[in-house]
């Protein structure tokens, strides 16, 4: 059982969007990073089985994109060079929320807007032209390696998947001073705890039974060539049914249609098309004018699902868990990829505090990942919880939660007039401040002013 080379290394198992950030956050801790991945990676940003949602419409919120730009200078640039678009989030979309057109106005809040597939790639590119980096493809991974008192992981099993013509490979050990799990919502490490005399993570389940399609098309080059960028929410309790139409890389526009409790929108012909004319005149005219050039891909596998590891007494060392194996979120509210950076940045900062002494680092990091997601958590829940038939956990009766959910009913109903509450509310959503942030004492006021205008 031979170490992967000389030097303190580290393994990260999936090769995904949270895989990659954890990569590049532990190239500035450790000699050695090995990442482990089940597909044969492609060169350009073209789908692979191991990501299937990835053809859905994704974003990276605000916070993601100060992260990307800290991790990776330059990448923002890069991206907009491959076809990414910029766009204030405020100033260059149309937003119809609770039943209202917003305001657009210069906010200096700037998105990308790129297929998941381009942003991965380019990640992956910048990894792998750092030295420290490498990629095994095609491995998956048995299970893993530890001391004789299971005490602390020194490393993974892992075999060869085959490529379909050669049977899969012997098992072999890779070992490594530091081990992460980076593989998903299908992760078997509650299994591969209870197998080592560990308990597995109690799970918090929260589902609104939303799905949603995706479907691109050819940007039309005429009378659409400057065709809005449109997002629609839907509004509980009744109105269940939202959308959006954004611009991505090769002249092409994605559109987006979700339905809450399980008012799924139908990947049909008759039936897609049936839901874009219910999300309205201006989505609708956007559909029918442009021309299609994909099949509507359908997804519903969208709870949010929290495993509790920062609340396990017992934790074998030097083995962390993060980015959906950790906690997947409902996709509708776009905060998979940021969470899981923000996890990556606090495995980094514990690491940093720990010098050479990794025993110990484990532990603490999952709390602090723990910490990093409560509050994308309590956005992403709360937010399903206003939907009737939401199963999993019960909506707070006590006072100062019944209080709080009022009182953000009402601030969304006055944003619709007052730019500062909804720039506020927008640094909040697009996890740059905590949610505690919409309670200061000026904003407050503003949200009650709205009450007697």
């Amino acid at each position: 059982m031979a170490k992967d080379s000389d030097g303190r290394t580290a393994i990260v198992m999936g090769g995904s969007i949270a895989g990659l950030w954890v990569a590049r956050v532990l190239a500035d801790h450790v000699d050695n990073v090995v990442v482990l991945e089940r597909d044969q990676l492609p060169d350009g940003p073209e789908f692979r089985s191991g990501t299937p949602q990835a053809r859905q419409y994704h974003v990276l919120l605000l916070r993601g994109l100060q992260i990307m730009d800290e991790l990776f200078p330059g990448m923002r640039q890069e991206l907009c060079d491959a076809g990414a678009i910029q766009f204030d989030t405020v100033n260059d979309v149309a937003v119809r929320s609770r039943g209202r057109w917003l305001d657009q106005f210069p906010s200096n809040q700037m998105l990308l807007s790129c297929s998941r597939l381009l942003l991965e790639v380019v990640m992956r590119r910048r990894l792998q032209r750092m030295a420290q980096v490498r990629f095994l493809e095609r491995v998956e991974v048995i299970n893993l390696h530890t001391d004789e008192q299971r005490a602390k992981v020194t490393g993974v099993n892992i075999r060869s998947t085959g490529d379909g013509e050669q049977p899969r490979g012997p098992e072999t050990t890779l070992r490594a001073d530091l081990v992460v799990d980076a593989l998903g919502r299908r992760s078997p490490t509650p299994q591969w705890l209870t197998e080592l005399g560990y308990q597995a993570p109690p799970e918090t389940v929260v589902d609104s039974f939303l799905g949603y399609v995706t479907r691109r098309y050819r940007k039309p080059e005429a009378h659409l060539a400057s065709c809005p960028t449109l997002l629609i929410t839907a509004n509980p309790p009744h109105d269940t049914r939202g959308g959006l139409i954004f611009p991505e890389e090769n002249n092409t526009l994605v559109v987006m249609m979700a339905g809450a409790n399980k008012d799924y929108p139908p990947v049909d012909e008759d039936g897609f098309q049936e839901f874009a004319r219910s999300l309205g005149p201006e989505f609708y005219a956007v559909v029918q004018a442009a021309e299609p050039i994909s099949k509507p891909y359908g997804y519903r596998g969208t709870d949010s699902r929290w495993r509790h590891y920062e609340r396990l007494e017992r934790w074998p060392e030097r083995f962390v868990v993060l980015g959906d194996a950790f906690c997947g979120f409902n996709p509708i509210y776009g905060q998979g990829m940021t969470v899981a950076a923000l996890a990556a940045v606090a495995l980094g900062q514990e690491l940093q505090q720990a010098g050479d002494r990794l025993d110990g680092v484990a532990q603490r990091a999952i709390r602090a990942i723990g910490k990093a997601t409560k509050g994308a958590w309590l956005l992403a829940t709360s937010a399903d919880l206003e939907w009737p038939a939401t199963v999993g956990a019960d909506m707070s009766q006590a006072p100062a939660d019944r209080f709080g959910r009022w009182y953000v009913g009402k601030l969304l109903d006055a944003m619709a007039y007052d730019r500062t509450l909804r720039l506020a509310f927008l640094d909040v959503n697009q996890l740059v401040r905590p949610a505690t942030s919409l309670f200061t004492p000026g904003l407050m006021l503003r949200v009650f002013r709205s009450l007697m205008s």
